[in-house]
């Protein structure tokens, strides 16, 4: 029990310090880019989830009255739709709001993405410390926790790995869209916006339908959700560096005819 609550506790505190450290990597490739704008991003995703979370619940409980597959489909469909629309609405806002121009844009969509990813899930982390405390003294007084002190230390420690890569690909996820967002102002393209919005909607529609389709099934809803979101991680990486690159030519080559 002592080596499960270790794990629990270390995964806890890693679910909540390793993106700050992703992120100080990712925004030291652009030095110029505004720091605050994180938690511009951060603050704008906290505004948001109001009335995200009251239309996704209005719209679930008017589906629920009309049972059947079409019905059950949109349950999933819609709320998934509606996080799209008003988490990159919100990047969208935040940027033209700041009045960013040119290079800057793409680099302070990052930074704004990186925000909305930090603060995601950010809570599980700390009741990740507690419960993983609780284990060490020994308190197995809840069924959760008494089903943690029962599980193969094997199975929890790749559940662990499976949270962490989670939070690693929000966090990414959240960054390359926000350059999407930023790409949209760069080239005045409302397309781009829109881009994110049904990227944002398709990648949360299918992480939702892995887990609840495999739900009960052992160990295979971890490892497929772990696969996908690692295939995640690796597309928006390469993206990310893409966009970083572009960015800095543009920024020296702007430098340049300025002198």
């Amino acid at each position: 029990m002592f080596a499960r609550g270790l794990l629990l506790s270390s995964q806890g505190f890693l679910f909540i310090l390793l993106p700050g450290y992703v992120m100080f990597l990712i925004l030291r490739r652009s030095p110029a880019t505004d720091r605050t704008l994180v938690w511009w991003g951060t603050g704008g995703l906290l505004v948001a989830l109001l009335p995200m979370n009251f239309v996704s619940s209005l719209a679930r409980q008017i589906l629920a009255s009309s049972p059947g597959a079409y019905s059950r489909a949109l349950q999933f469909v819609i709320p998934a739709l509606w996080a799209g629309i008003f988490v990159e609405g919100m990047k969208y806002l935040v940027l033209r709001y700041k009045r960013l121009e040119g290079a800057a844009l793409v680099p302070s969509g990052i930074a704004v993405g990186l925000g909305v990813g930090l603060i995601t899930k950010i809570f599980l982390g700390f009741a990740m410390i507690g419960a993983g405390m609780r284990l060490i003294l020994g308190d197995i007084s809840t069924p959760l926790l008494a089903q943690m002190a029962a599980t193969p230390l094997a199975e929890l420690s790749l559940a662990a790995v499976a949270s962490l890569v989670d939070r690693l690909a929000l966090l990414l996820f959240n960054a390359g869209l926000g350059a999407l967002v930023g790409l949209s102002l760069q080239r005045r393209k409302w397309i781009f916006l829109g881009y994110a919005m049904l990227i944002h909607a398709g990648i949360e529609l299918t992480y939702n339908l892995i887990m609840v389709g495999l739900d009960g099934q052992g160990l295979l809803p971890t490892i497929l959700a772990l696969i996908f979101e690692g295939a995640l991680i690796l597309i928006v990486w390469q993206y990310l560096n893409k966009q970083l690159s572009s960015a800095s030519v543009q920024t020296k080559r702007k430098r340049m005819t300025s002198r």
